[in-house]
């Protein structure tokens, strides 16, 4: 059997033969795939699968063009993961357990559930395994985000930086507050308008006894808003931030 991977480059990895990732040639190539892994065990149409791998208008040869390749990426699975050609689309099955993108959806969901549900420990253990499946920051890289696929991997990419507040909270709780900042500044660096994330690190610092790098994080916040939005960081960070300053921590660590 064949496992697929889209969080981070696109690569198949298969149970015998190799330990390496196999990588899929051709950027269309990919596209499809990716197209297909995103609706596994759903028949995606024609229509739909040249505006995920055209970002203008389809060639008049994008039917033929679309069977070609789908003809290629069927020699290279495993005939136990059947790719299904209709008259008006295609449909790829294949295992929920066999997409690490579903893999990861599942364990981020189950490790929310478990902070919110007050139990830290069961919480950090899901969530970390979730973030273990991803080979970077980006899902599918190298495909153009054409059409649906701009909103599917987008989806992707954003579960992941929730995954990794989520992460980031259940650390705090678990009073590891300088992993919760490592994990949270590299989030930060990528996507600095995330006021969740930035609650977090001054959470994070206050726990530390740090009340200089609650101002910090405060000040950096306000500043990234101010410059990318024209506006203050929010009503919650500023009454967060007041909060903090005028309470005594508990160092921990």
């Amino acid at each position: 059997m064949t496992t697929f991977q889209i969080l981070g480059r696109v690569c198949l990895r298969p149970d015998h033969g190799p330990h390496e990732a196999l990588d899929v040639k051709g950027v269309k190539a990919r596209a499809l795939l990716v197209t297909l892994l995103l609706r596994a065990g759903t028949t995606v149409s024609l229509d739909r699968l040249a505006e995920a791998l055209w970002e203008e208008e389809p060639p008049r040869s994008a039917v033929a063009n679309i069977r070609t390749h789908a003809s290629r990426l069927r020699q290279s699975l495993d005939p136990r993961t059947p790719l299904l050609g209709t008259v008006g689309g295609y449909e790829l099955q294949v295992d929920a357990d066999r997409c690490d993108h579903l893999r990861f959806l599942d364990r981020a969901a189950a490790g929310r559930a478990a902070l919110e549900a007050g139990d830290p420990d069961r919480a950090a253990t899901r969530l970390a395994a979730a973030l273990a499946l991803w080979q970077g920051d980006e899902a599918a890289v190298g495909v153009p985000r054409n059409g649906p696929l701009a909103a599917w991997l987008g989806h992707l990419d954003e579960e992941r930086m929730r995954a990794v507040e989520d992460f980031a909270d259940a650390q705090l709780q678990l009073a590891e507050p300088r992993s919760a900042l490592r994990d949270l500044a590299d989030l930060l660096a990528a996507a600095p308008l995330r006021g969740r994330a930035w609650e977090l690190r001054m959470r994070a610092h206050h726990r530390l006894g740090e009340i200089d790098g609650v101002t910090a994080a405060y000040r950096a916040a306000e500043a990234v808003h101010r410059r990318e939005l024209g506006t203050g960081p929010g009503v919650r960070l500023d009454a967060l931030y007041r909060r903090l300053v005028n309470s005594v921590p508990v160092p921990v660590g």
